[in-house]
């Protein structure tokens, strides 16, 4: 890893937080910070392991800087209300929580004043102990088994939590794909030579702030350049591992498509058609395996970078010649070892934004259970998509192993649960 590369000190915090490493994780956040100060996914994963450690005031310290950074950030503003009263600082929650619902009325906000009510609840009943959310446990990975292959491993939507973030903090959800490729159709880019002397259609990076207003026209001017902010740490910063200040425009196109609005298979194509836009491919319907191969692993390092950071600099001087038609690019990109497999994780949260699960509550946080329900078959209880993905279990469940099985819907829990029944019927004499 390198020293000075703050996005991959946040990820490997997050790794540590994950594995229960919280003290190591402390020092690699707060490493990611020191070379970035502004760097928002550090400062907002560190306040949420100050929260999980019970450390309350440091934890609103950090949403506090976070919305420094960017002011419009709701969730860090009702992150920030949640540690406040954890602090037992009553009167500002309540301030955090009005200046949320300013920016907000997302229903995600109304059912953390939900959440907030449960855990007023719970304090109340445990004579106010120090930590209202009460304790958990964070279990290893390996100790995670799941249930059917429907399932999502515990990882895979780890990584998928931080894309759909990323999403959402950009606004690029709201982008359709279908606005790359008009832009390809539209724009005149002079070709240049890259530092390895291939030819290159590429800007400089101030000039791409043009292009990402094009996309990104409905929001306002404070919330854009907080988008571009988090455009230029994640993405451009890879995309200019040398330095130029310039960037390859059809590369980041295709880079952009996946995370965009549209089906699928849309995204996969425009991905495709931005790479065959490149000087290398034009006047063709196939791309150089070199240059899917390069998409794939900047995908990686991007978008899932305990993955892919160290495999970009493996692709450096290869010299395959063959090239890859359209149908080939899909089973590139859709391999779950080698590809860009988390995209189906990622479509499962963005259509179960607003799945709700009735009643349900997560047994660790206390939250609706909202997206993907995760139930564990031994004991019975349930985890939202956050703490499942974090491996949190309640304390009173202490197993060897734990087994859980995925519900998009309660419509699905109901079929099992008939089933279940079905079975047992038959099994009697």
């Amino acid at each position: 890893m390198k020293p000075d590369y703050a996005d991959a000190h946040c990820d490997l915090g997050s790794a540590l937080h994950a594995l229960g490493e919280d003290e190591r994780a402390i020092e690699v956040f707060q490493k990611a910070i020191d070379l970035k100060p502004g760097h928002v996914d550090a400062l907002y994963n560190l306040g949420g392991l100050y929260m999980d450690l019970g450390r309350f005031q440091r934890a609103s310290e950090m949403y506090t800087r976070v919305l420094a950074v960017w002011p419009n950030h709701w969730r860090a503003q009702l992150n920030k209300a949640v540690s406040l009263l954890g602090a037992g600082e009553t009167e500002e929650a309540k301030k955090a929580l009005k200046e949320a619902l300013k920016l907000t009325n997302r229903v995600e906000l109304h059912d953390a004043i939900y959440h907030l009510k449960q855990l007023q609840k719970k304090k109340v009943k445990s004579n106010g102990g120090a930590n209202g959310e009460g304790a958990f446990l964070i279990v290893e990975p390996s100790k995670f088994k799941t249930v059917g292959e429907k399932t999502t491993l515990r990882q895979d939507l780890g990584s998928a939590i931080q894309i759909r973030a990323f999403q959402r903090i950009t606004r690029l959800s709201r982008c359709n794909v279908d606005l790359l490729k008009k832009e390809m159709n539209e724009i005149d880019v002079p070709v240049s030579y890259s530092g390895g002397g291939g030819p290159q259609k590429s800007i400089r990076k101030p000039n791409l702030e043009g292009i990402l207003r094009r996309f990104l026209r409905f929001l306002k001017p404070e919330t854009f350049q907080g988008a571009v902010k988090a455009i230029n740490e994640r993405i451009l910063s890879v995309l200019d591992e040398t330095g130029s200040g310039r960037v390859d425009l059809g590369m980041f196109y295709a880079v952009l498509a996946p995370i965009c609005n549209g089906p699928p298979n849309e995204r996969k194509r425009i991905a495709f058609d931005a790479l065959l836009w490149q000087p290398v491919n034009e006047d063709s319907s196939q791309i150089r395996k070199v240059d899917a191969v390069q998409y794939i692993k900047l995908l990686r390092a991007i978008y899932v970078p305990s993955l892919g950071i160290s495999e970009i600099l493996e692709v450096h001087g290869e010299t395959d010649s063959s090239m890859v038609s359209f149908s080939e690019f899909l089973t590139m990109f859709d391999d779950p070892d080698w590809g860009f497999g988390i995209m189906s994780t990622l479509l499962k949260l963005e259509n179960g934004d607003r799945n709700r699960h009735g009643r349900w509550v997560c047994a660790v946080c206390r939250y609706p259970v909202i997206g993907s329900r995760f139930r564990e078959v031994k004991s019975h209880f349930s985890l939202c998509n956050q703490c499942y993905s974090e491996g949190k279990v309640p304390p009173s469940f202490k197993q060897d192993e734990y087994k859980f099985k995925e519900y998009g819907s309660e419509a699905e829990a109901m079929k099992d649960k008939c089933m279940y029944f079905t079975l047992q019927s038959h099994k009697s004499p």
